[in-house]
């Protein structure tokens, strides 16, 4: 566990100078359909892992009022904070390195949580963790949709195996880093355990690299029981 603890906060640092160095200029497609699809439904949002805040642009753009934007890392919510006000967006920014609840920053309920590309970047115990803080700070029958790598992905096996499903990468673009790739049936179980109910399961998947190298993804909507 000691080994796994050690890996996962030196990732941490690892993604705060990838975010930092490189900033993502575009919201994800999928995730953009999904909140202009439900934007009536949703006041409140939380986009947990809100990195340099390329889904809390997109999101006030669809028109939510209530934003939050949540991240580990100090340096990127700076980058995320110097964009809202670039674009005159109105959100709450939070950092948490782990030392707080969710429902100890957010007082209110909320109507949706989005966990887009972070779940493969924390090891099992944080995220099932996470996951029940999420729980906590929804309302009832309030959303989160998130998305998980699929164990087809080129990354799955790439590196060294510190526990079931869990790596530390090697390829160069992401050499050092923590991945957590659980497959679908462990994902349910993360669920299950935070009293989540799964609405939805669909994919994403692409190739790069003339198809030489794999993304694919599990995209899990679900709601609080």
């Amino acid at each position: 566990m000691d080994e796994i603890i050690k890996a996962q906060e030196h990732s941490y640092k690892l993604w705060e100078q990838h975010i930092s160095n490189s900033m993502l200029l575009y919201p994800n497609e999928y995730l953009t359909r999904y909140i202009y699809a439900n934007k009536r439904d949703f006041n409140s949002i939380l986009d947990f892992g809100c990195g340099d805040g390329r889904h809390l642009e997109m999101i006030a753009r669809a028109g939510l009022e209530h934003i939050i934007g949540v991240d580990y890392n100090r340096s990127v919510l700076d980058i995320a904070q110097q964009r809202c006000q670039k674009y005159n967006i109105k959100c709450e920014l939070y950092q948490n390195n782990q030392n707080k609840k969710l429902n100890e920053l957010i007082k209110d309920e909320l109507d949706c949580v989005v966990c887009w590309g972070i779940t493969l970047t924390n090891a099992y115990y944080a995220t099932s963790e996470i996951f029940k803080q999420f729980a906590k700070i929804l309302k009832p029958n309030g959303k989160v949709i998130a998305n998980w790598r699929a164990q087809d992905d080129s990354l799955y096996g790439d590196g060294k195996e510190i526990a079931k499903d869990t790596f530390i990468i090697e390829r160069d673009s992401h050499k050092g880093m923590l991945y957590y790739i659980p497959n679908l049936d462990d994902i349910k179980e993360i669920y299950r355990g935070a009293n989540l109910e799964i609405i939805s399961i669909d994919s994403e998947r692409f190739t790069t690299d003339n198809g030489k190298i794999i993304n694919s993804w599990h995209i899990i909507e679900a709601k609080k029981i």
